[in-house]
């Protein structure tokens, strides 16, 4: 094949990724929408909003990161023998161990977590009245089987990503959130004031859907799943034993949502817990968009030049990598910081959700959105670490980050709690994202400086460049267009968003050309 084809290829690959993971991100926008609908930010939101992050703050403290950040680089590293034949063999037999382990460890974690589910909210979330408590120890022993299906549907995601199957891993988010979708719309209502105990069931089934939606096209190939659990299996003892530092790595997110999600619990705002859950929701799928489409691409990518020893293939990825992602979220993030508040009504102002409750989750998202960069350099960076089993760095990052975000955040909300608000929890969140993010630069900058070259700083400050002005343009049009309060009108909001980014995303689209900016 030659190389036009490649990239070509390459950029279809991409490009179907990240609509993909539109579709996906959008359809959990729309779910989010209908909770604010029906459940605003009261009593049953914030049991809710408790009660569903912990089991999944919980696997990503133990095994998100680690399944895929272990389990890839040990499945590619197969590629370089000889014997094609025999080395898919080992990898898919590596694959169904590893597998099974994950079934053993997360389905032990599920029971344990249903037994003690009162304890552990006592501990995550210790300010909550009893009514609140009572219902979210019920919901949580509903969700924490969560796990089990997440473990496995990542485990899958590794494997198709690693045979370049990458459309489908992207899409499993957008099935999941239609279940969930499709429960609002026909089941909730119907179930009254049990309907908050359904949600918790169709979390359950979406997580579910997840895992036999990627089964299926696994079982098309012909992949030799079997019931073997071997703990000698050379390939396991070494991701086993990457896998420490790499779980660590990965404490930075779900340490963040822990913490907002115990300090949110003692605030005296009304409704803190379930606002800090809307507009981390409207954050994380903006990011999310934004950077695993590119991640999820090129990791496997990065694993395999790593093992081949093509540094200068190595390099081009990485750099590609990080400045695609900022050219994308760079503006973004100067547009959440002029629209946030007609964002926020368009999403969520409907239904149970008020002006109030607007307003507030709109001044959180922008305290959030401030870190958006710093979100996607960290994600970037950790996986170019991992594809070069170097694991220690990622891990150093993740815990000063962690540090940074728990101790700003209790001191924030100590100082200012009760004037700021929420907006504390999402600031410390933000500041220790950009501790984790600055840390694995200068350690990139030490171990690949052959990465960011001068024509890649010069690259990354024609971006910066081009934001801001971009920032500048929204800023003064929508001083002219709005007076700063909150509208229930959808047809408003639109308006006041489009006619306000558009000359900005113009403006920016012009300048990459006229600057020249290059990602690779």
């Amino acid at each position: 094949m030659s190389r036009p084809d490649t990239k070509k290829n390459a950029v279809l690959t991409v490009l179907s990724m990240v609509a993909a993971m539109i579709l996906s991100k959008g359809l959990g926008m729309v779910r989010s929408m209908f909770m604010a609908s029906v459940y605003s930010t009261g009593w049953q939101a914030n049991a809710f909003s408790a009660a569903s992050r912990i089991p999944l703050s919980f696997f990503d403290l133990l095994f998100s990161a680690a399944i895929l950040g272990c389990f890839i680089p040990v499945y590619n590293s197969f590629a370089d023998r000889e014997d094609k034949a025999a080395a898919e063999h080992d990898a898919d037999t590596f694959a169904c161990i590893f597998l099974n382990f994950i079934l053993l460890l997360t389905g032990i974690l599920a029971i344990l977590g249903m037994i003690f589910a009162r304890p552990l909210l006592c501990v995550i979330a210790p300010g909550l009245d009893s009514q609140t408590s009572a219902l979210a120890v019920s919901l949580l022993r509903i969700l924490f089987p969560m796990i089990l299906f997440t473990g496995a549907a990542y485990t899958l995601v590794g494997i198709l990503q690693s045979k370049e199957q990458f459309f489908l891993p992207s899409m499993i988010s957008a099935i999941s959130n239609a279940g969930v979708i499709l429960y609002f719309l026909f089941i909730n209502e119907p179930l009254g004031d049990a309907g908050i105990y359904g949600l918790a069931v169709a979390y359950l089934i979406a997580w579910a859907l997840q895992f036999f939606t990627l089964l299926v096209p696994l079982l098309r190939m012909h992949f030799p799943f079997r019931a073997v659990l071997d703990f000698r299996n050379p390939a396991l003892r070494q991701a086993l034993k990457m896998t420490p530092p790499i779980m660590i790595g990965s404490w930075l997110a779900p340490i963040g949502m822990l913490t907002g999600t115990h300090f949110a619990a003692q605030l005296t705002v009304p409704g803190a817990l379930s606002v800090f859950e809307y507009a981390i929701n409207i954050n994380n799928i903006l990011t999310g968009i934004l950077t695993y489409g590119i991640c999820n691409f090129m990791f496997p990518r990065l694993s395999r030049h790593n093992v081949t020893g093509d540094r200068s293939a190595f390099s081009s990825t990485a750099r590609a990598g990080i400045l695609s992602a900022l050219a994308i979220v760079l503006p973004i993030m100067a547009a959440v910081l002029v629209l946030s508040q007609e964002g926020t009504a368009l999403i969520y102002f409907r239904g149970a959700f008020t002006a109030e409750d607007t307003r507030l989750t709109a001044q959180t998202l922008v305290s959030l959105a401030l870190g958006m960069p710093a979100f996607c350099l960290t994600e970037i960076l950790s996986r170019i670490m991992y594809a070069k089993m170097s694991t220690r760095t990622p891990m150093t990052a993740s815990l000063s980050g962690a540090a940074v975000n728990v101790i700003s955040t209790a001191l924030l909300v100590r100082l200012c709690g009760d004037t700021l608000g929420v907006g504390t929890i999402a600031v410390g969140n933000t500041l220790g994202l950009w501790v984790c993010a600055l840390v694995l630069f200068a350690a990139l900058l030490r171990a690949s400086p052959e990465v960011c070259s001068r024509t890649f700083f010069a690259n990354a400050a024609k971006l910066l460049l081009l934001s801001a002005a971009a920032y500048g343009v929204m800023f003064c049009i929508h001083a002219i267009l709005s007076d700063g309060s909150v509208t229930p009108s959808f047809l408003t909001n639109l308006t006041v968003c489009a006619v306000t980014f558009a000359p900005a995303a113009a403006l920016y689209l012009a300048g990459l050309k006229l600057l020249r900016v290059r990602f690779t």
